[in-house]
C-alpha cells in the first residue's frame, strides 16, 4: 500500500470544519496533516476533531515546508 497523500487545510471556518476536513479524514488514502487557523476557538475545535493534524498559524508555514503536504485545500476567504 502506498503512503497516504498528506493534506494541509487552509481555513477552519464553516467550509473547512464542516465540509473539507471531514471529507479529507473520511477518504482512504488521504491524511489531514495540517490545519491553518489563527482563531483560538477554531484551533480548539480543530485539535478536538483532528488531534493528529498539526495546527499552523499561517499559510506561510505550509509553504515553508511544515509537514511537507502533498496537497493543499483552500477553505478561506
Amino acid at each position: 500500500m502506498s503512503p497516504p497523500i498528506r493534506v494541509a487545510l487552509l481555513g477552519y471556518g464553516l467550509a473547512g470544519a464542516v465540509f473539507h476536513a471531514p471529507l479529507i479524514a473520511a477518504v482512504e488514502g488521504l491524511e489531514l496533516a495540517a490545519i491553518v487557523t489563527r482563531d483560538q476557538k477554531r484551533r480548539t475545535r480543530a485539535r478536538r476533531d483532528h488531534p493528529n493534524a498539526a495546527l499552523l498559524d499561517s499559510p506561510d508555514e505550509v509553504w515553508e515546508g511544515a509537514g511537507d503536504p502533498d496537497l493543499v485545500v483552500v477553505a478561506a476567504t
